[in-house]
């Protein structure tokens, strides 16, 4: 079997799923890289959280590849994606978005890094800081502002504020095209979050542990979310995509 074949490539230390690179770190590894590279000064990188909606975007569009392929580090947040890369006998850890933000201000309390979150409903954005002051208290939160906003946004404060992590859950790919417009704004690390800041200010709760460890999460929050279910078309389609491109593998039929 030619490995030109195979949709799934290792290519620099990343793991490519049709074109996108992922980084193939678990949960601790990326934060001692992002923690090692703002301890050395670093600014402007770029975090992505694709999951299947995202990489099934990504298949379709050459424009949302070329997107994502513009990230410094980029985690799999989503069991299809995972799924795809062991297809064709790879290991690809899961990082959620939610997790590794979370995580992350763990690190800025330990660190002194300050934060700023961007985006969701001005309450909830709120609600949101609120949560992550309680649960660490010696975080420093630099600034917020909600996601409804037109132009530029809050570029002006952030670029006074400079914070070292910058979280932005303005929906995919909304969030990805404003970080990379703004990504020299001072920031250190600016990362898209999806709907964290819903999940951290209790709007929607997150699923029990043993439904995020069987990899059904996005069902859970699917049903939770109705507006969510619109989206569900990206699992059989990542699904069935994994499955095209495993038999033409075998066949040894170039994938593109």
């Amino acid at each position: 079997m030619s490995p030109s074949a195979s949709p799934v490539r290792r290519r620099a230390g990343r793991l490519e799923l049709w074109g996108v690179p992922f980084d193939p770190f678990h949960l601790d590894g990326f934060v001692e890289e992002v923690r090692r590279r703002l301890k050395r000064g670093e600014r402007g990188i770029v975090i992505f959280t694709p999951d299947a909606r995202a990489l099934s975007l990504a298949i379709l569009r050459r424009e949302i590849c070329d997107l994502l392929k513009r990230a410094h580090l980029i985690t799999c947040d989503g069991i299809g994606v995972s799924i795809a890369a062991r297809a064709f006998g790879e290991k690809l850890p899961r990082v959620t978005g939610v997790d590794l933000a979370w995580e992350l201000c763990r690190a800025a309390e330990e660190e002194g890094f300050t934060v700023y979150l961007l985006g969701a409903r001005d309450r909830v954005v709120k609600g949101a800081v609120e949560r992550v002051r309680t649960s660490f208290p010696r975080i420093e939160v630099a600034g917020w502002h909600h996601g409804y906003f037109g132009g530029e946004g809050p570029v002006e404060e952030i670029r006074r504020l400079r914070p070292d992590l910058l979280f932005v859950g303005m929906g995919f790919p909304k969030q990805e095209r404003w970080i990379l417009a703004h990504r020299d704004c001072g920031a250190g690390v600016l990362m898209g979050v999806g709907s964290t800041f819903d999940i951290w200010s209790g709007r929607f709760p997150r699923a029990p542990r043993w439904i995020r460890e069987s990899g059904f999460e996005w069902l859970w929050r699917a049903i939770q979310d109705p507006r969510r279910l619109r989206k569900l078309w990206a699992v059989p389609f990542l699904l069935g995509c994994t499955a095209f491109s495993w038999v033409k593998w075998r066949l040894g039929i170039p994938w593109r």
